[in-house]
């Protein structure tokens, strides 16, 4: 038997994270969710996931590169990919553009991505990321 697949999201949107679980259980998938830093660092405690989107901004406009560079300190996470999630184009109609290049080494993250994104978009990523494992 295969060992279930791991993956975390870390987002204050509690609809986003209901239907990540909902669509990533019912593929298999063992899906961990935190509301804030704080509860994604006490997940991350006892939890090694494959892979963990972040949310940019939840309490803080910053929160999401806060904790991308605490996870990537914490022992065991160097590898894990750090994909982050956000709404700003959305909002604003600006994307990240040469500035993300530089936030990405400054927070140490593996990709960013706009929301809205779809699971399947989510699904390609996690596949691409962690070789399908």
């Amino acid at each position: 038997m295969t060992a279930q697949r791991v993956i975390l999201f870390v987002d204050d949107d509690r609809d986003f994270l209901m239907a990540q679980r909902a669509f990533f259980e019912a593929r298999g998938f063992r899906v961990l969710t935190a509301e804030d830093s704080e509860e994604a660092n006490r997940v991350l405690d006892s939890e090694r996931p494959e892979i963990i989107f972040l949310d940019l901004m939840m309490e803080h406009y910053d929160d999401g590169f806060r904790l991308s560079r605490e996870i990537r300190r914490r022992d065991g996470f160097a590898k894990t990919p750090l994909v982050m999630l956000s709404g700003v184009a959305a909002a604003t109609g600006k994307r990240f553009g040469d500035e993300a290049a530089g936030l990405a080494a400054w927070s140490r993250l593996d990709q960013f991505v706009d929301k809205p994104v779809t699971g399947v978009q989510l699904l390609r990523i996690i596949e691409e990321r962690t070789g399908g494992k």
